[in-house]
């Protein structure tokens, strides 16, 4: 998804270990150079979720197909749709940046970018 300020982007990853899967998604701002990286901003749907919501992605169980789908679609809404919603410029990822508990995972460039410490 692409903005004047910002790109937002989303992607499926398969885990290397079982028949897992997690969706990740972050932002990129377009007036940084990425330098290598997929995006400037990484998470990960779920991280620290129940495991009711990861087992969603872990085709190795035996959930009801309905009840996946009716439950991922609800999570993909409330946890990915509505979040990314709120980021549109460079502001609202600076925003987001800040909600994040720590900025370990902001590359360098970024935090100079917003003077971040």
């Amino acid at each position: 998804m692409n903005g004047e300020e910002i790109d937002k982007s989303v992607d499926l990853q398969r885990s290397r270990f079982s028949k897992t899967y997690y969706i990740n998604y972050g932002f990129v701002i377009k007036s940084i150079p990425l330098n290598g990286l997929i995006r400037h901003t990484f998470a990960r749907v779920w991280t620290g979720g129940n495991v009711m919501e990861t087992d969603l992605l872990n085709l190795e169980n035996s959930l009801p197909d309905d009840y996946r789908k009716t439950h991922l679609k609800e999570v993909i809404l409330t946890e990915l749709v509505n979040k990314m919603q709120l980021v549109n410029s460079e502001e609202s990822v600076l925003n987001y940046i800040k909600t994040l508990p720590t900025l370990n995972i902001i590359p360098v460039a970024v935090k100079t970018h917003f003077n971040l410490t």
